[in-house]
């Protein structure tokens, strides 16, 4: 079942660090949020858990640490972090990586998000494209609402949030006719990388949904060495042309699969570009010259140094 969330007044961190008990109330989503204050294991500091949730015998956790707020599923896998400070920031190396795909597609209008989680990179597209409209659908009934009133997701009309099972919205979405500019695979449970939409059946829906200069970003996990390999081989068959990997560093085990309609050319790097000027205090920064360095064609080149042409645009068009 699909359902846009009603409006909400998200609560601002100053609101929350002055409440010891919050009754979050979103439609038919509701839960308690209470602050406990924890020893870490070294004892020499301190973390809150903000809010903790089960949801199919397993558990959510919000906490609060050393200025950052995260969500955990089991208490080990981090499926969102913001700075409280800047919450727009994208502070998870793989969030920033995403946006690799903007080499290839720029402005993107309509934009489709398989996995909400704290709804880091809904807020930065609502923000930095005014113009933009997104589809984001999340399994997790709960997490609609921790993103919108712990994680700061605005209630604003360009956002349709979808309380479903991902696989089964694809495959209506692509029977609705609908195209995206965008669109990017994160579905992650608390075993990893969720299976029935990392699967070849729904590749070729996904195929579907791309408009004719269309993106889709793949969030893949290295560690889950049988669904990764099975990835790497099912991807190429569905998506033939402009495939690309691009792996984020040590310590991290994502690698971020890019596989575009259309190949990456001037204009496109020099619309980004001008993009980017207005992301020059993003911390950490947006290098978008380092993702073009290590983008790795699938399959690999024989042409050395493939990157290099584009490169110097983007560094001739900083440099003017």
């Amino acid at each position: 079942m699909w359902r846009r969330l009603p409006p909400t007044t998200p609560l601002s961190y100053s609101q929350l660090s002055k409440k010891s008990t919050i009754t979050l109330q979103t439609g038919s989503l509701c839960g308690n949020i209470r602050e406990y204050t924890c020893k870490m294991t070294d004892n020499t500091d301190t973390y809150k858990i903000i809010l903790r949730k089960s949801w199919q015998n397993r558990t959510l956790l919000v906490i609060d640490e050393a200025g950052y707020r995260s969500l955990y599923f089991d208490n080990h896998l981090t499926q969102s972090r913001i700075l409280l400070e800047q919450p727009l920031w994208l502070i998870l190396p793989y969030t920033r990586h995403m946006l690799a795909s903007l080499l290839f597609n720029p402005k993107p209008q309509q934009i489709l998000m398989v996995g909400l989680g704290g709804g880091s990179l809904a807020k930065f597209f609502l923000h930095h494209y005014p113009t933009c409209q997104i589809d984001a659908v999340d399994a997790n009934p709960e997490i609609p609402a921790i993103a919108e009133h712990l994680f700061f997701l605005p209630d604003d009309p360009r956002l349709t949030l979808h309380c479903a099972d991902g696989a089964s919205l694809l495959t209506s979405l692509s029977a609705q006719k609908r195209l995206f500019d965008l669109i990017f695979i994160d579905a992650f449970d608390h075993d990893g990388m969720a299976p029935s939409i990392y699967s070849e059946n729904l590749l070729s829906t996904i195929e579907q949904l791309l408009s004719k200069n269309g993106v889709v970003a793949f969030n893949i996990n290295r560690a889950e060495t049988a669904l990764y390999q099975q990835m790497n081989i099912q991807i190429p068959n569905h998506f033939p042309e402009n495939i690309y990997r691009l792996p984020v560093p040590s310590p991290s085990r994502n690698e971020i699969f890019l596989c575009s309609r259309t190949a990456m050319n001037a204009n496109s790097i020099a619309q980004l570009q001008e993009q980017a000027h207005s992301w020059s205090d993003h911390q950490p920064p947006l290098l978008f010259h380092d993702f073009l360095e290590r983008l790795t064609p699938v399959p690999p080149t024989t042409k050395q140094q493939w990157w290099q042409p584009l490169l110097h645009l983007w560094h001739n068009g900083l440099s003017r």
